[in-house]
Formats: structure tokens, C-alpha cells, sequence
């Protein structure tokens, strides 16, 4: 099974309200950009899955997903849509997971900018082995068991991936 660095698209792309968001789509106009440099993305991609578990429909994510220049680092069936508030309860995850496994994809790593969502995976007991980062520009902000970052080059998923690029 490939490792699988999960996100929500919010995570991935800074977004406009959802109905904004909605009619940009419809129309054509995304203005969404990108959270994260492209590089970090192609180099996570080169050991690991990347993957997108949304509130938002699996068709409204490729078309982010395209707008941003990215689907080639992320494939349809990396990608998961779910009721807006079962994305943050850890019980609905251990589904989501079966899913990936069934597909070929082993949760490795959950990168989020809310900080309910990684919360309730850090203290549930089925996610310790998962790497749980949080995404925030707030120094403050401490979550047990959440490694807080700014950028993806500060995740362990980066790290290694770095490192197998460059022959360590």
C-alpha cells in the first residue's frame, strides 16, 4: 500500500465562501490560489498518495484541483466528499480509512487547517500512528498530540520524501 498524506481542500486552496466558491465554479472563474508552493506538493508526491477528503463534492474539488494546475498529484480516486461536520469526528475516519485501504492507500499523514478536525484524531486511539499537523500562522496555537506548521516543508512526509530525492 502507498502512504497517503490526506488534507480538505480549504487545506490545500485558499477559497471564497462556499456559495461565492460555487458560482465561480459554475461560471467557469475559480479564483482560488494554492496554500502551499507547488514544489512542496511534487516532492511529498514522489514517496507518497496525496489525497483530498472534502465537504464538498468530488467533482467541485477536481475542478479546484484542475484550476490550481494539480491533478496530476491527485488522482480521482484519492479523493473522498462527506457531510460537512463528519469530516471533523475521528468515528467517521476509521471509515475513510477502510476506504483508502480498499483503493490502496494507507493513512499516513492529516494535514488540516482546523484545528477541531486534528484534535479529535489525536485523542482518539485508532489514529497514533497517523502524523497529524494543523496548519496555522498562529504561534500559539497548541494541540496534544498535533505538530503545528506554517508550510509543508515542515511536515515529516516532506522530510522524507526530501531526503529519498537527494540519496539519503
Amino acid at each position: 500500500m502507498k502512504p497517503l498524506v490526506v488534507m480538505g481542500l480549504r487545506t490545500l486552496a485558499h477559497l471564497d465562501a462556499k456559495e461565492t466558491m460555487y458560482e465561480q465554479i459554475e461560471q467557469g472563474a475559480i479564483r482560488a490560489v494554492g496554500r502551499f508552493p507547488g514544489a512542496h506538493l511534487e516532492a511529498i508526491a514522489r514517496k507518497f498518495a496525496l489525497g483530498i477528503l472534502s465537504s464538498h463534492s468530488v467533482a467541485r474539488i477536481e475542478r479546484v484541483v484542475y484550476h490550481l494546475g494539480w491533478s496530476h498529484l491527485f488522482p480521482a480516486d484519492h479523493l473522498i466528499s462527506s457531510a460537512p461536520l463528519d469530516r471533523k469526528e475521528a468515528s467517521n475516519w476509521k471509515d475513510w480509512r477502510r476506504e483508502y485501504q480498499a483503493r490502496g492507500l494507507a493513512l499516513h499523514t492529516v494535514i488540516d487547517i482546523g484545528e477541531a478536525l486534528v484534535r479529535n484524531l489525536a485523542r482518539s486511539g485508532d489514529f497514533g500512528e497517523v502524523d497529524k499537523y494543523c496548519v496555522t500562522d498562529d504561534p500559539e496555537v497548541r494541540i496534544a498530540g498535533v505538530t503545528c506548521v506554517t508550510a509543508l516543508d515542515q511536515t515529516q512526509a516532506y522530510r522524507q520524501a526530501s531526503r529519498r530525492s537527494q540519496g539519503r
